[in-house]
This record gives C-alpha cells, structure tokens and sequence, in this order.
C-alpha cells in the first residue's frame, strides 16, 4: 500500500515520534502497519490516548483499527474536527501525572472502594479459602543492594497511598481508611546452586520449568497460601533470592485489591524512582481519586449510553456457557498450551489484512472451540480490560480492571472469518464501553444465577504483556519469570485461558476449576484452540459447525 500523499511530512513526522515511543522500536515508516508492528488491544489504547493528547483531538480505538498504517492514521488524526481541548493548556480536570489535586488523608476518614475492590473483597468474606493474591518472580541481571531495595518499598509505600490502605469490616458494612506508612520486610532467601543454563534462547530457558528452583516456588507457594490482613494495611510480600554464584531472583506477592498487570510497570517504574530518590516524597496521583472519579462518572449520559450498549449486546444471550463438569470434583489444573514458537508471526498477515490484533485472533479460536466443543451457536466468554483511558490516570498505581463480555453468535453457513470479524466489531465495542463497571451490567440486566458460576464470564480470556514488565530496578535488568504451577491455586472461573506475549512469543496458559471442568475436558478443549491457533490462516474459510 502507498503511503498517504495527503499528510504533511511534519505530523507525520510527530505521529511517527508517538509510535517509535509507545511500540519501542525505530525507523518506522508511513506504509508500516500497527498489527505488523506487534500491536494489540491494550497497546492501541495507550497509542491513541497518546496521539490524541500530541495533536490536541479525541481519537477513537477505533480509528486504528480502520486505519491500521502509519501514514493513513495521521491523515485521518489530522482530519479530525473534535478537539478535545486547547493546544496551549490542558482540561480543568485534567491534572497531569505526579501531581496531587487533594491534601493528606487523615487515617480516620472512610474512601471509597470501586466495583473491582468491592467485588475482590465480597468474594473474600463470602469464602475465606479464596485467595485473590498476585504472585511476581524476576530474573536479576545486575545485582540489587537488600538494603537499598527495602528503603525504596518503604518510600513506595510512603508514597503510594493504595499500599497502605485498610480494608475495614464495619457494622453498616465495609470501608476503606488509610494507615501510616510501613516498611515491608524484605525476605532473603538462600537459593543454592543455580539451575544448569543448556542454552542460550532466552525463550527456551523461560520454558523450562526445571529452570525456576524449588526455593522460589516454595516460598511463592507459601505466600498464595497465608492470608493477608486485609484490615492491616500491608497487602504486600517481598523477598530476594540469591544463587550461590551470585545471580538473584526478585519475588512479591501483592493482593490484588492494590494491584493488577497494568499497575506492574506502574510498580517497577516507581520502584526504581525509590532507588534513586532522595527522602522526599514526590506527589502523584492516588487511587483515591480514581475512585472518585469513577463514583462521579455514575449516571453521567455517557455512562448511560455505555449501559445500554451491553443492555443491548447481551439481549437474548445465556448466561452461562455449559461446562462438562466431571462425575466427582477435581483438584484445580493448569497446563500450558502446544503453540508453536513462531506463532505471533504467521498471525501478521491476517492481523494487517482485517485490521485486527493477535488478541482479537485469540478470542475468535476460543469462540470457535466453544461453539464446536458445545455444539452452541451462540456462547459468550469474558475478558478483563483496563479502564483507565483518562489521561490523568494512566499511569495510575493500583487495580482498574473491568470484565468485558464477548459474544460469539453464528448461523450454519458462518466461517472462522466471520466469527473473526465479528470478535473485532466485540473487542472494539468492549473497548469503547468499558467505563460502566460490569456489575453494573448485571445488575441491570439481571441475568440468572448459578451459585460458584458467574454470569457471562465463566470462561475467561486473559491477555498478559510480560514483554511490557521488563523493567530497570536500581541498574538491574528484570526480566518476568511465568511460574505455571501456580495458576491452579488460584482458579476463579471454570475455565481460565491467559496469552501471554514475552520475548516476541506468544504462549498459551489453561488453568480450571475442578469442580465445574475435570482434566479430561480441559485438555479437550486445549487442544482444538492450540490447532486452530497453529493453522489459523488458512482456517479462515472453514466452517464453524459441521455442515450435513
């Protein structure tokens, strides 16, 4: 495809500047494309969001989807008639990044929690063995000073009000209040012997679980186990691991009541600062007011307009998704997927030709194993997304997860291809809805109940970018450890499947409730989403149900 003739070479060289720094690579041209590139849904939030804010308009996910190249986007953005606000100065609202627009809160002043906390905390006091904690485990490369790291989590935690907050179970119900700053204990841990390194591919060493010592997963294992306090403020766990020649792992185990993936770098990010900083605090941005804003946003007309889409998305669907649940409970499983290695790029073509994103190619061999697996012709399947959009909030410490539904409908005649670009028209949707919290939706549309199921979401579809958590602690490379085994001890639907992207390589996770999915029907279902995912481009024209 020629480049656009239209576009000024000077947008297009700033719009050129905005890409180069949000996918991380150099040189890239106006016929170069976003899902080429190694785009996805999460990336093309930030994208726009920072285009949008370079060129003073308000751009849609959308419009990178339509307009997937360098070249054509910033035509398109340069056409656009709705700015958002003036070049020289930013929206009322609109406090920049590390600034605070409210005081100090006393300790004794109840906050407000959000829906995603609300939910995390209900499921806790419902059933005290569910365990909502986020395991973390990074390779050092470098070396990192224990005393110097235990400093920075204190000043993290001085500075990061979610990290110091109480969860308080109250007689008119629960509340949030914050505490006074502490120093969480840094565990050193004597980790022996090194693993043998039999090669050199960084992916394959990720692979090999013979790779991760048993002092890791011990201490992770051990972690997942011990409740927190949620009442006390410290919802977060640290230890250093070192090998005997020297080389050292970094583990956390945070709730996940003050965290989620977007919040990783957030963490790294501010983590490093700490190394580094003097003892003065620095201003930012709390959670408090990201709770705040959300409250303000309720019942706003772009709120109700956002629930009368999923009002209408979800019309007619079932609310749940049939699982073959086994004759007597099952422990809790978690495999990894068969992908082949060079997955992402036999997925480019299709992604540059339909304008979609590896995660949309996901989420359509996930539905297509569902209709097929069921013999349904119409199924829905969760997928959580990160509601932060406002610029004030992107670089926000502490959970904005939502839960998004997508929903597969087909006919006799439908293809891959068609239940394809049906994901993209869902993804996107989802994307552009997604500030009405999901139990809101449900509250509203009052789907019915099935105890341990819920609604819509029982099989989930999680993307994980721990290409983006590799980070610089204090001159240390990090570089994320996927720890397998213990996804099973934390399984919250019947059905979990979690793509991860690391080192340019996708790979699939399975993890299952016991009770409602066995082995057997697990590996079933695996196993038609890895070979349809293996031959994905040339399964575009094939039927989704068999045809008499």
């Amino acid at each position: 495809m020629d480049s656009v003739p239209n576009t000024p070479p000077g947008q297009l060289r700033r719009m050129a500047a905005v890409w180069e720094q949000v996918l991380r690579k150099g040189g890239i041209g106006p016929d170069d494309s976003f899902f080429t590139l190694g785009g996805q849904s999460v990336m093309a939030g930030t994208l726009v969001r920072a285009a949008g804010e370079r060129f003073g308009v308000r751009i849609p996910i959308r419009s990178l989807f339509e307009y997937s190249r360098l070249g054509e986007f910033t035509d398109h953005v340069v056409g656009l008639a709705l700015p958002t606000a003036p070049t020289t100065a930013p929206p009322p609202d609109a406090v920049p990044t590390g600034a605070v627009s409210t005081g100090a809160v006393p300790p004794d002043v109840p906050l407000e929690m959000t829906a995603f906390q609300r939910r995390i905390w209900l499921a806790e006091q419902i059933d005290p063995s569910v365990r909502n904690h986020v395991p973390l485990a990074w390779s050092v490369a470098g070396r990192l000073d224990p005393d110097r790291l235990r400093v920075a989590l204190g000043r993290l935690v001085a500075e990061h009000e979610i990290l110091r907050t109480r969860f308080v179970d109250e007689d008119d119900g629960w509340s949030v209040r914050l505490r006074e700053p502490w120093l969480p204990p840094l565990e050193l841990l004597d980790l022996g012997e090194a693993p043998d390194e039999t090669t050199d591919d960084t992916t394959d060493a990720i692979d090999d679980a013979t790779d991760i010592p048993d002092g890791v997963t011990e201490w992770l294992e051990a972690a997942l186990r011990l409740p927190f306090d949620l009442e006390s403020g410290q919802l977060l766990r640290a230890a250093l691991g070192e090998f005997a020649d020297g080389r050292q792992l970094l583990l956390l185990c945070v709730h996940h009541l003050v965290i989620d993936g977007e919040s990783i770098p957030v963490l790294l990010a501010e983590l490093d600062r700490c190394c580094a900083t003097s003892d003065r605090p620095r201003q930012v941005v709390q959670y408090r007011e990201f709770a705040a804003h959300q409250r303000e946003q309720r019942d706003s007309a772009s709120w109700r307009t956002d629930l009368a889409y999923w009002e209408s998305a979800l019309e007619g669907a079932s609310p749940d998704t049939p699982l073959p649940a086994p004759e007597r409970p099952e422990p809790n499983g978690a495999f990894r997927l068969p992908l082949p290695a060079r997955l992402l790029d036999s997925l480019r073509a299709v992604q540059s030709e339909h304008g979609v994103s590896w995660f949309m190619v996901a989420a359509t061999a996930l539905a297509v194993a569902l209709h097929r697996w069921t013999g349904l012709d119409d199924v829905t399947f969760g997928s959580p997304t990160a509601n932060r959009n406002h610029p004030r909030f992107a670089e926000l410490f502490g959970p904005s997860l939502n839960t998004a539904v997508l929903r597969s409908g087909v006919t006799a005649d439908s293809t891959v291809l068609d239940v394809l670009l049906r994901m993209r028209g869902e993804a996107l949707g989802a994307l552009e809805h997604q500030a009405v919290e999901f139990d809101d939706v449900l509250n509203h549309v009052k789907p019915a109940r099935r105890f341990g199921h819920t609604p819509f979401v029982n099989v989930t579809l999680n993307m994980n970018l721990l290409d983006d958590h590799v980070a610089v602690l204090d001159g240390a490379r990090l570089t994320p450890l996927l720890i397998d085994e213990l996804r099973s001890d934390y399984a919250k639907f019947g059905l979990t499947v979690t793509m991860v992207q690391l080192e340019g390589r996708l790979i699939g996770l399975v993890s299952h409730r016991g009770d409602q999915l066995g082995a057997e029907g697990a590996r079933d279902l695996a196993d038609r989403l890895a070979g349809l995912l293996a031959r994905f481009p040339e399964a575009l024209d094939e039927p989704v149900l068999p045809r008499d």
